[in-house]
């Protein structure tokens, strides 16, 4: 049998070529180490970013990670290391396939943006998104003929001109009074009592009843329009809501420049995700439309603000109505000279129909409201066929279930939302809109110590890792004292919603 053998010469060559190979291997190695930590460190920061709150996406389209997780913790600590922890795991030999033998050491979110920052400019930003499922043309084209239908109507102080025409009634009544008195106890034959004409009652005075119509819509707005058992009656902690305390900010900056598209997106997002009157959803308060619309932190506060806006624009498309149809006008007019006609003095008689078409036009818009919160539909300007009301017998506008008739078409009370939105700058919206979101999250059990200010929606996460050699350690005995034998690696990911 042949003994094999080896020289000294083939051993020196054979440790050099080994050392090749090996030094080969370390670098191949320390490449693939720096594209596992990359794999890595994505991989477990969008297992963190999966992690959003599911009531607000549930309820509100909105996608954003609880820091505190439930908790009270600020910042984000627990979201570091529930990070780490998916680095660990999915690096792990056991767990995972890490063959590198690569391990995560470290997690720090340095830069990040909550839902709060810029004056809630986060919550428009994924409003937008949300709404950009729809189409934008039809969405903005839709929301704009809503707004120019109330805003190209004139408006009118109804309520002056009213007061105006029943304070000159009364004046000229005083006036032909004491007229009549001195003519009855004067010495003057040329003056007769009989030349001083009482003047006409007529069985509703149009101002009379506007008097009662204004009196009680002061003392309970809804009572005069809805039937009060059927409003919610919940508020919130105002003092305490977002956009009345100080809140925490991140860390990096966030572009808030909106176009027109994103002002109609977004009012689309709102009245799609948020509950109004008729139409509540979710937990907390029940008109959150209102709520953005008014700021009022109780839901009968915040209805009867929008009910008073509805009713001014009704007002003045009335009024316009009136001034504008003859037949309407005369029949206005047939009421003034009735009960000034004493007075004689056509000027009188003018200021006086004024009021009356003003009273007319407040109590056809109190049957207009009555309507639209039933959930009908209100031409923008009506015309005669459209019309209601009869200004000889208005007593019957102070029965509250007695409301205009359905002409099948025209502006509900969700296109009224609309319209008054856009007017609403958006801070305002989206400030209010936290206040809502967070009212709604501490309304339930498992989300009442979630704070707006504590949403993250971006942020930009640096994991740390190290590695021990492998292949040079095998040489260990034959290489230099100064020799690296770990390596430190750092990588970033940007995440957001």
């Amino acid at each position: 049998m042949a003994k094999g053998s080896l020289s000294v010469f083939f051993a020196l060559i054979m440790t050099a070529v080994m050392g090749l190979i090996f030094t080969m291997g370390e670098c191949i190695r320390l490449y693939e180490l720096n594209d596992f930590a990359q794999e890595y460190t994505d991989m477990a920061v969008e297992s963190a970013l999966s992690e959003y709150n599911p009531y607000l996406w549930a309820n509100y389209k909105l996608l954003a990670i609880d820091l505190g997780y439930g908790s009270n913790s600020k910042g984000p600590g627990i979201m570091e290391q529930k990070t780490l922890d998916y680095c660990k795991y999915n690096s792990s030999v056991e767990s995972g396939h890490n063959f590198a033998r690569l391990t995560a050491d470290s997690c720090m979110i340095q830069d990040y943006t909550l839902l709060s920052d810029n004056n809630g400019a986060g919550l428009m930003t994924l409003g937008v998104k949300a709404a950009k499922e729809g189409l934008a043309t039809q969405v903005i084209d839709g929301i704009q003929s809503k707004v120019d239908s109330i805003n190209n109507i004139e408006k009118v102080s109804v309520e002056d001109k009213a007061k105006s025409g029943k304070q000159s009634l009364e004046e000229a009544k005083a006036a032909n009074s004491a007229a009549k008195y001195a003519a009855e106890h004067d010495d003057n034959p040329d003056t007769h009592a009989s030349d001083y004409p009482d003047p006409v009652e007529v069985e509703e005075n149009p101002l009379d009843i506007f008097e009662i119509l204004k009196e009680s819509f002061s003392k309970s707005v809804l009572s005069s329009v809805t039937d009060v058992e059927k409003v919610s009656d919940l508020e919130m902690d105002i003092a305490n809501a977002p956009s009345h305390r100080q809140l925490q900010s991140g860390t990096m900056d966030m572009e808030s420049s909106w176009e027109l598209t994103d002002k109609a997106l977004y009012i689309d997002y709102l009245i799609t995700n948020f509950g109004y009157f008729g139409n509540s959803k979710h937990d907390g308060m029940k008109y959150e439309v209102e709520y953005l619309l008014s700021g009022k932190h109780t839901d009968p506060q915040a209805l009867a603000s929008v009910v008073e806006q509805i009713l001014l624009v009704r007002e003045a498309a009335n009024f316009y109505t009136i001034t504008h149809t003859p037949s309407l006008e005369a029949q206005a007019e047939g009421v003034a000279m009735a009960i000034a006609a004493f007075a004689g003095n056509p000027a009188i008689e003018g200021i006086v129909k004024s009021g009356i078409i003003a009273a007319w036009a407040y109590a056809e818009s109190t049957l207009d409201v009555r309507l639209i919160l039933a959930g009908g539909k209100v031409p923008a300007v009506k015309n005669l066929d459209q019309w209601t009301s009869d200004v000889w017998h208005l007593a019957g506008v102070t029965n509250v279930n007695y409301m205009a008739k359905d002409c099948g078409g025209g502006i509900g009370y969700k296109d009224y939302l609309i319209a008054f939105l856009a007017l609403r700058s958006n801070e305002t919206l989206s400030m209010r809109g936290l206040d809502i979101l967070e009212n709604a999250l501490n309304s339930t059990e498992d989300y009442k110590d979630v704070k707006v200010d504590n949403l993250l929606l971006a942020a930009n996460v640096r994991m740390g890792y190290s590695a021990e050699e492998m292949f040079l350690s095998l040489l260990s005995s034959v290489t230099p004292d100064d020799v690296m034998d770990s390596y430190f690696l750092e990588k970033e990911k940007f995440i957001s919603y």
